[in-house]
């Protein structure tokens, strides 16, 4: 007699490659979209060094903007990866940490 709870018939090995090679081009395609958004990230927060014969005598509003410190972002105490911009959850969104479990650090104090 058989069981009401028969197992169902596994995926042929075909199919199960095709799904997995299928999630690895997407993983990679992936990281090297974030690759890129990386290295523009870096390449705007190199200093732009001019020659000293060719400073101009007053600076543009749009190049003061550049000039300024990149405000560091929050990390997630569990998994140390920056958080998103906007409203902070109750969760990581990267790997679920709950925040409610750690108390706050208070921001480092600037040195004299």
């Amino acid at each position: 007699m058989r069981s009401p709870t028969r197992r169902q018939p596994s995926e042929a090995p075909e199919a199960v490659q095709a799904r997995l090679s299928a999630r690895i081009a997407a993983l990679e395609d992936r990281v090297r979209r974030l690759e890129a958004r990386l290295r523009l990230k870096v390449a705007a927060t190199r200093p732009v060094t001019e020659p000293a014969a060719r400073k101009p005598a007053a600076r543009k509003p749009a190049q003061r903007a550049a000039e300024r410190p990149v405000r560091v972002r929050p990390r997630c105490p569990g998994c140390t990866l920056e958080l998103p911009r906007g409203r902070r959850g109750e969760s990581c969104v990267w790997c679920g940490f709950v925040f409610s479990a750690v108390t706050r650090r208070r921001p480092a104090r600037k040195k004299r």
